[in-house]
Parts: structure tokens; C-alpha cells; sequence
């Protein structure tokens, strides 16, 4: 397939070519060049952010239909192999990144060795999945970005030159364009959809950050603000002057997750477990991680229960005595709440250092002045814990003898400081513009679309996907509710008795008997089986034909009906915790 571009410029790239700008000139293709059935081709689409190297696989025998996909979130910057490893981001085994040198980074992380993302495109979220849309028919593209980290603007445009270029003939007989993609692509597909009226049939954004970035980083601001209050004071949380300050924070907070267990009270002097759940219930964060449920205690309780030396209600202090663990159900959340804040921190560091970067490029920022785009001077800690929240971890909150009324003054010590400019960390409205002119979803209904998530996601909570449902609900009742409102939304769960599994005798879960029980379904960040993936895509095609409201229940119902899929129609996420409300738009 001939990929060659022609370009004339036809504006200024804006703000350090950050910002859309008019799209370039693509040579029509011609018959030519199209990509053969059951061919792969590969190529590269020229804009004025850069430059985007593309994939589209063609079935043996094509629907019609082209799926385009917009890959996830990627690292702009280097990160080291101790951050990067199985028991953290696991970059190793991620085909986006590429092991690299920095001879840097030996000195302080114990090895030059690094994963640096590759602007690689991706089709489909893995190759089996591609397999089984291929036999189905269609057709699949993607488009790389010509940068990463939150290169929101960088994909947006490469979709949109995609879609010319795949409309000019790139692909023969092309009826619909669909554009899909998760995470980060999740709300460059929404984006695309809103912004491109006529030219995609249909979307469907899954664990998207659809809530856009301003959501997504007051979730880390809360969060790593707690922490600095409570357990880490030397965290810089925001305002990174470099990229070294920023590997810094992150390598305190996983040093700090990893000595959890031997290090139980923070220099603060409060609890770090309780301390560290607070910090997550306030963010937004989920209860429940991949090995724990926030349900299942060590069955050695069980055992010691019935022992009449020690009896039931000294079982679980004896348990903990000896070091099993979890001994209650708000322990299996605390302990969840270290692995999942472990997740979030990693893109609230790094990300936030990114997209920094991009503020001061976009906004002119000096050095000099900050390039903070979260203000959390009036943020009241205390209403971000909500009722029901307080009814539920209270007690795990409470239960320790290292702070009386550990709660109550651990929330004094946050909403100590509100109000106060010096203790907090005020933004800077230039970088706030900027931030919120990178390309985002606004939530307008046009096309039909397809939502799905985790319902426990600790990096782009849940509660993306019902803020945008609800936006798409109320867009499509303003505009007069004419026709059949195709928006569906989804929400994956793990198994409802639980899924934190024992060896026998053993002191705390297996991680690989809990991973085999959870099955991959529920908890995670964009974690699906194939079975969900390709029910989705089925479902999706319904929802986008669907011509009556009984056709769309049909659709629902079919859906409910996979694996690990919420079959209550009824059910809501938790809702985004917006501690600027009043200012965020």
C-alpha cells in the first residue's frame, strides 16, 4: 500500500504544535493502493504534529466495515526496569515498549536498563481478538502517535488522517467507519466521533478516560496530597521542575508500598495502611485489587476459633500475632487500596510530569512560574469521604491504638491547611487553558455507542464511563429526543463470593491461586477476556443497526449474558470524585 503524503502547510502549528491545527493535504489514493484482502500493510501519515505510522489488516472477505482503533495510554519518558517490572508496571512484557540504556539511571535505581514506549499502531487489543474480527470480515486499522504520554491531540489527528486516507482508497469498498479504542484511546475515540460528524458510524470507548485529564489528575492530586500529609512529607505532588524529581516521588511511594509490612506507622506517626485507604476512598480508588477481594479472610481464623484456648473473639488478634493476614474484611480492602494506589501513582507522577511539560510548550510557562493544572487550595478533604463510605471502612479506619480517633485526625490534618496557598498547591490558570485545550470528549450524543469498563479500575475508575453515559443522556434529551437513543454501558465483575485464594496453612494469599479464581474479569485496568472483547463487538454492531428501542433491549440482554458481565441493568458505578467541581468544567 503506497502511503506517501503531500502536505501544504495551511496554518501555523500552534502553541509548540501541541494543539490541532488545520489538517494537512493527503494524495488520494487509487485503486492501486489498496490494501489487498487478507493482507497487512503498513505505512506512515504525515501531519503537522508529527508524523504516525499505521496498520490496517484486511479480512479474506470484507464486510464493509472498517474498525479503527486508537491505542492506550504510553509513558512519554524513559521509565526504569525497577519501576517496570511484574510486580509494577510490567513494561517488560508490553510490546509498546522497547528495553533501552540510560546509563543515569544506575546510580539510582540499581540498572541502566529502562523501557522507552515505541510509537508502534495497534488494531485490535490483542492478536486473537484481531483473528476473530478478521474471520468475521472486517476490516482493522490503527494509527501510532507521533508522541506519547497524554498525546490526546497526537491521536486525534492521526485518526483523522487515517479516516481520509482510508476513505481516499487506502481501502477498497468501505461502508462504515467505527472508530473503538481503551483508556487514553478511549477518549481520543469519542473525541474523534464528536468532532467528525457523518464520517464514523459508530463508537465504542472501553476503561476510557473519557472524563479528561483534569479528572484524571485530581484523582492523583488527591491521593498523593494525602500522602504527603500523612505518610510521605518529602513528596513533591505537583510542579515537577524535572523528570528526575518526578522518578523521585514515584520511587518514595513504591519504596513505601513495598516496606508496608514491616513499616506499619508512618514519619507522620500515623498508621500507614489506614492512612494509605483514606488517601484511595477519597481519590476515587476501588476496594478491591487482583488478589484482594475486600471479602475473604485468612481460613486460619477459622481454625483458631475453634480452638477453645483461644475462642472466637481473640482468633483474629491471634491470627495477626502470628502473621496471617487478612484477619477481617476491611483489612483485605486496606491491603487492596496498597496495591491499587501503587497503580494510580504510577500515571499521577509520570503523567502529571508530562503533561506539565505540554502545558508550559503550549502556554509559554517559564521556568520561573508553576505549571500546576490541579488547585487544591479549597479542596475540603473531609466531603470527599462519603457518608457511605465512612458507614462501610469506619471501623478499618479506626482500628488501630497508634492514633485515637485515627480518622477524625487524619481528616483535621488534611482540611488543616484549606485555604492556605503556602501548604497547598494552587494552579496556575495558564496551565489550567492549556491543559483544557488538548482535544477531549465533551460528552455529545451523534453516533451510537458502546460503553464498557471494569468496575474496579484503579486507573481510570468506573466512574468515567457513567459521567459519560450521563452526559450523552443529557445531550441527546436537549436535543429534542428524536429517534431511538443508542447508548449502552457496560460494567465487567469479578466473582461475587470472592476470589482471594490460600495455600494450605498459608500465611497470606496466593497471588497466582487468586489470579486463576478472579479469572480476568471485573478489577484491573482495561482487563477483559476475549470473550467480552468479541461479545462487545457483536453487541456494538446491534447497538449501531438497531432501528427500536426493542432492539436495543435485545442487544442489553445479549450482552448480560457473557462471562463476567453485569446483567443489572440498573447498576451505576461509584461517581468521579470532583474535588473542583465548581471549576472544572
Amino acid at each position: 500500500m503506497k502511503m506517501s503524503v503531500t502536505r501544504r502547510v495551511l496554518a501555523t502549528v500552534a502553541s509548540a504544535g501541541l494543539l490541532l491545527v488545520a489538517a494537512p493535504t493527503l494524495a488520494p489514493a487509487n485503486a492501486a493502493d489498496a490494501c489487498a484482502l487478507g493482507a497487512t500493510c503498513q505505512g506512515a501519515l504525515a501531519g503537522s504534529l508529527g508524523t504516525s505510522p499505521v496498520t490496517i489488516q484486511m479480512p479474506a472477505k470484507f464486510n464493509g466495515t472498517v474498525l479503527m482503533y486508537s491505542h492506550g495510554y504510553r509513558f512519554s519518558t524513559p521509565v526504569p526496569a525497577a519501576f517496570a517490572g511484574p510486580t509494577a508496571l510490567n513494561l517488560g512484557a508490553n510490546p509498546a515498549y522497547t528495553a533501552i540504556q540510560v546509563p543515569a539511571f544506575a546510580a539510582s535505581f540499581g540498572s541502566p536498563v529502562a523501557y522507552q514506549a515505541n510509537n508502534n499502531p495497534e488494531v485490535a487489543p490483542n492478536d486473537a481478538v484481531a483473528a476473530n474480527l478478521l474471520s468475521q470480515g472486517f476490516a482493522l486499522a490503527g494509527a501510532g502517535y507521533a508522541n506519547q504520554g497524554w498525546a490526546a491531540a497526537e491521536g486525534v489527528q492521526a485518526g483523522e488522517n487515517l479516516i481520509r486516507y482510508i476513505n481516499g482508497g487506502a481501502i477498497a469498498g468501505v461502508k462504515h467507519i467505527r472508530a473503538w479504542g481503551p483508556s487514553l484511546g478511549g477518549l481520543i475515540s469519542q473525541t474523534l466521533a464528536e468532532r467528525n460528524p457523518g464520517k464514523i458510524q459508530s463508537v465504542m470507548p472501553f476503561c476510557g478516560a473519557v472524563a479528561g485529564p483534569e479528572q484524571a489528575f485530581s484523582t492523583a492530586m488527591t491521593v498523593l496530597y494525602s500522602w504527603k500529609s500523612l505518610i510521605a512529607p518529602t513528596l513533591k505532588v505537583a510542579n515537577y521542575g524535572s523528570y528526575a524529581e518526578a522518578l523521585g516521588d514515584l520511587g518514595t511511594v513504591l519504596k513505601v508500598l513495598g516496606g508496608a509490612a514491616t513499616t506499619p506507622v508512618t514519619p507522620v506517626g500515623y498508621p500507614l495502611a489506614q492512612s494509605n485507604l483514606l488517601a484511595g476512598l477519597m481519590g476515587g480508588l476501588p476496594t478491591k485489587s487482583s488478589v484482594y477481594d475486600g471479602i475473604t479472610v485468612n481460613p486460619i481464623i477459622d481454625v483458631l476459633a475453634q480452638n477453645p484456648a483461644i475462642g472466637p473473639g481473640a482468633a483474629p488478634g491471634a491470627a495477626s500475632a502470628q502473621g496471617y493476614s487478612p484477619v477481617t474484611a476491611g483489612a483485605s480492602s486496606a491491603v487492596a487500596m496498597l496495591q491499587n494506589v501503587g497503580t494510580a501513582a504510577a500515571l499521577g507522577i509520570l503523567g502529571r510530569f508530562d503533561l506539565e511539560q505540554r502545558a508550559r510548550l503550549i502556554a509559554q510557562i517559564p521556568p520561573t512560574e508553576s505549571a500546576n493544572f490541579s488547585d487544591n487550595v479549597n479542596v475540603s478533604y473531609t466531603s470527599l469521604l462519603s457518608p457511605e463510605q465512612r458507614g462501610e471502612f469506619g471501623d478499618t479506619l479506626n482500628a488501630t491504638t497508634v492514633m485515637p480517633n485515627n480518622l477524625n485526625a487524619m481528616l483535621a490534618t488534611l482540611d488543616s491547611t484549606k485555604g492556605n496557598a503556602a501548604a497547598r498547591f494552587p494552579a496556575n490558570p495558564k496551565a489550567i487553558a492549556a491543559v483544557r485545550a488538548i482535544p477531549a470528549p465533551k460528552g455529545t450524543y451523534g453516533v451510537p455507542t458502546m460503553l464498557m469498563s471494569t468496575t474496579y479500575d484503579p486507573a481510570v475508575p468506573a466512574g468515567n464511563t457513567g459521567w459519560l453515559s450521563d452526559r450523552l443522556s443529557a445531550s441527546f434529551k436537549k436535543g429534542g429526543s428524536k429517534g431511538v437513543y443508542k447508548v449502552s454501558a457496560f460494567y465487567t465483575v469479578p466473582p461475587a463470593n470472592g476470589w482471594t485464594s490460600f495455600d494450605p496453612g498459608g500465611k497470606a494469599p496466593s497471588t497466582p491461586l487468586s489470579l486463576a479464581a478472579l479469572g480476568s474479569s471485573g478489577v484491573g485496568h482495561c482487563v477483559f477476556t476475549g470473550e467480552q472483547i468479541i461479545g462487545a463487538v457483536s453487541t456494538w454492531s446491534k447497538i449501531t443497526n438497531a432501528t427500536s428501542t426493542k432492539q436495543m433491549k435485545a442487544a442489553n440482554r445479549g450482552f448480560w449474558a457473557v462471562p463476567g458481565v453485569n446483567g443489572d441493568g440498573g447498576f451505576q458505578p461509584d461517581p468521579l470524585k470532583r474535588p473542583n467541581a465548581k471549576i472544572q468544567p
